[in-house]
């Protein structure tokens, strides 16, 4: 599942023509951690989900939705 998450999370940003450190900015974080967290070195983004979901606009279903899975 996280690396269905971070793979979404790094979509949306590319999708929305953000650097990882506008992201970061807006997340109170560095770039560093943020980029750990795109490159599934960290589980951390959990932490995040509510002001990632803000900044690229969806629901945290939206987020943690499976990817091209059926029912599960």
């Amino acid at each position: 599942m996280n690396s269905q998450v971070v793979d979404k999370i790094k979509s949306l940003r590319y999708n929305k023509g953000l650097s990882q450190e506008q992201v970061a900015d807006y997340l109170n974080i560095s770039q560093s951690t943020y980029a750990r967290i795109e490159n599934g070195d960290s589980n951390s983004w959990s932490n995040y989900i509510n002001p990632i979901c803000q900044l690229f606009e969806i629901n945290p279903e939206d987020l943690l939705r499976r990817m091209g899975m059926g029912h599960s």
